[in-house]
């Protein structure tokens, strides 16, 4: 599949929609039989008369639980009785060794340790940092740990994201890897994030596994649930029958991810969001081009310093799980019209960094990989 345009994918807009419709009915149900029982109770209390909502809610709930149940039950009902298969195939192709990207805002207190982490890490041939506007030291401390220093003036997370799948492209590695340098992600994970693209295009991690999250880092009860819930969301979007989604989600903010090269240029000229709920977003253009995409459980820990992301306090959470929401549920992937340049420029870098790289394997095993000359 390599440097190949993959099948696209289509969303599964009516089914999608048709759950959200089934949600509001049922909330709406519930909020006005509140109001019926607390209209009675106020009246048996008082002794006063007043008009309750109780026929708009027998016909509310007329519809949500005599009507529109019977679609989805249908459609389960079909795809039980008759079952089908998926006629997808299993690669398994080699995993070269990666350059990868660290976003970083303010970072002086984390980045050190995080560029040492990734440049010492098996298979790991040049770390990028992305300096996302800082006016501390973190880009001095990034080139002084042995990291190349890029500086994105367009401030926001997606921004900086974007940059550095970017530069990870024109480094010419055949893997490209993004994270942010807040400690809160480790180079060991890394080693599972590239054994599952033997058979993915994009690999990303999932921060809501019990047993991998430290218990100080900042996954509380509240973005677990909440990135859980959104995950299933976007996994609807794309629901198949005969799978049940096209990845399994369970978590739609986590920065950990890895790309094929070649699968990363086709994307990357589609890639338009700059805020915080850039992830959701990659993940959704990710699928409509047809790449192959895997979600792993990874390690969580405490980040080093202050937070300057959309979890920094439960309203922001809040705010930017709703953000992602309307997104996965609004946005149509749009085909950049320069794609086919961008991924011929993309094959030329990648063409002339990889065979040097891969050359250079053996040494890639204890981590000290040069990077490839562009």
């Amino acid at each position: 599949m390599a440097n190949m345009e993959r099948p696209r994918v289509k969303a599964n807009w009516l089914l999608l929609w048709y759950l959200v419709a089934l949600l509001v009915g049922l909330v709406a149900a519930i909020v006005l039989a509140s109001l019926a029982v607390a209209t009675r109770i106020f009246g048996m209390i008082t002794g006063t008369s007043t008009s309750s909502p109780e026929a708009l809610l027998t016909v509310v709930a007329a519809i949500v639980l005599g009507v529109l149940p019977w679609p989805g039950l249908l459609m389960l009902a079909t795809a039980m009785v008759k079952p089908r298969r998926t006629a997808n195939s299993v690669t398994n192709r080699t995993v070269g060794p990666a350059v990868v990207g660290l976003v970083a805002l303010n970072e002086e207190q984390a980045v050190t340790g995080a560029v040492r982490d990734f440049a010492s890490a098996p298979g790991v041939g040049a770390v990028i940092v992305v300096d996302n506007s800082s006016h501390d030291r973190t880009a001095e401390l990034a080139t002084r740990a042995g990291a190349r220093v890029v500086h994105e003036a367009n401030r926001g997370y997606g921004f900086a994201c974007q940059r550095a799948l970017r530069e990870g492209l024109r480094s010419g590695y055949p893997v490209v890897v993004l994270c942010e340098a807040d400690r809160t992600f480790r180079a060991d994970d890394l080693g599972k994030l590239t054994a599952y693209l033997k058979h993915a295009d994009l690999v990303i991690g999932s921060r809501t596994h019990y047993a991998l999250l430290k218990g100080d880092s900042q996954m509380n009860s509240f973005l677990t649930l909440g990135n859980v819930f959104v995950g299933k969301i976007l996994q609807l979007r794309y629901w198949d029958w005969r799978v049940g989604g096209r990845a399994r989600l369970t978590d739609v903010g986590c920065t950990y991810m890895a790309f094929r090269a070649d699968a990363l240029a086709q994307i990357a000229p589609s890639l338009e969001v700059g805020g915080n709920h850039f992830v959701p977003h990659v993940l959704m253009v990710a699928q409509e081009h047809g790449l192959r995409v895997v979600q792993i459980p990874i390690t969580f820990w405490p980040r080093v310093g202050t937070s300057k992301g959309g979890s920094a306090t439960w309203r922001q959470g809040l705010q930017l799980g709703l953000t992602m929401m309307w997104h996965i549920l609004t946005y149509r992937v749009k085909r950049n019209a320069s794609s086919s340049a961008v991924r011929t420029e993309s094959a030329v870098a990648v063409s002339r960094g990889a065979q040097r790289a891969l050359s250079l394997r053996s040494d890639a095993a204890v981590g000290s990989l040069r990077p490839p000359s562009p």
